[in-house]
């Protein structure tokens, strides 16, 4: 019978075996893959676990700059220490060259890491997973905190910042740092989720029920509420982490005064292991 390679991916991917074992495993066992499995742990290259039922929620963020693009990525592991293993690290710079070169088509990302994934999990005896890739372009900056190496870590930032003086270096380097701390959920409330303000509002709304406070007070008192929320999670509404007297709408005014410039946040994405 024709085993196919999807068919041969997915047993590599549970039982870290080799490509022609596994399709021998397959032909076997007629293409079921669950007896195909148990013949490679009788033939002892499969241990008793599938590694794919292990949980990973370790592992590393990495981040790539090629010219005015950037490729962040998360890699999963079911432990730290395997997260720091250089054939690990190997690997996550591998599919970052895969997610440069393919921007922002994860499909395209996922297809041609596959098998540098398989052959990872073989060599490490792990399960691993990439939980997620996006890409940036345009005039970008970036931040890795905790590196254990060059572009790897455990939260990574990368940023389009757009501005007529490209020497704002140490602004976007302030900005990342920011946002790795902080973490805004975005530029401002005109881009925060409308499902996440109703939810916030409608808390609010049941916490004052019970304040016994007239309505005209209560709806004062919803609208403070909700300008803190605004302020507590969007980038330009949070105080500035290396300032705190100033927000970092403030900062980056400042900052586009001092440079003699338009300085504005087009684009930001953060990863954090396990977030």
């Amino acid at each position: 019978m024709t085993i196919s390679a999807k068919e041969v991916q997915e047993l590599r991917k549970v039982s870290g075996a080799g490509m022609m074992e596994c399709k021998a495993a397959l032909a076997d066992a007629k293409g079921d893959i669950n007896q195909a499995f148990k013949i490679l742990r009788e033939k002892g290259i499969a241990k008793a676990e599938k590694k794919s039922s292990r949980d990973a929620n370790e592992g590393l963020i990495g981040i790539k700059v090629f010219g005015n693009k950037a490729s962040i990525i998360e890699v999963n592991t079911e432990t730290d220490f395997v997260s720091r293993n250089s054939e690990f690290h190997k690997l996550v710079n591998a599919i970052l060259d895969i997610a440069i070169s393919n921007s922002n088509d994860i499909d395209a990302v996922n297809s041609k890491s596959t098998e540098l994934i398989n052959d990872a999990v073989s060599k490490i005896g792990e399960n691993i997973l990439l939980r997620r890739v996006k890409s940036l372009e345009g005039n970008i900056y970036s931040y890795i905190h905790n590196s254990v190496s060059d572009g790897l870590g455990k939260i990574g930032v990368i940023i389009n910042i757009k501005s007529e003086n490209l020497d704002i270096s140490d602004i976007g380097k302030n900005i990342c740092m920011h946002i790795a701390a902080l973490n805004p959920k975005s530029i401002s409330k005109n881009d925060l989720s409308s499902q996440l303000i109703e939810s916030e509002k409608d808390i609010i709304k049941q916490q004052l029920k019970e304040s016994g406070k007239p309505d005209n007070i209560l709806e004062k008192m919803l609208e403070g509420k909700m300008n803190k929320f605004f302020e507590e999670n969007t980038l330009l509404g949070q105080k500035f982490v290396v300032d705190p007297t100033i927000n970092v709408e403030t900062y980056l005014d400042q900052s586009a005064k001092s440079h003699n410039c338009s300085i504005s946040i087009i684009d930001f994405v953060r990863f954090e292991i396990g977030s």
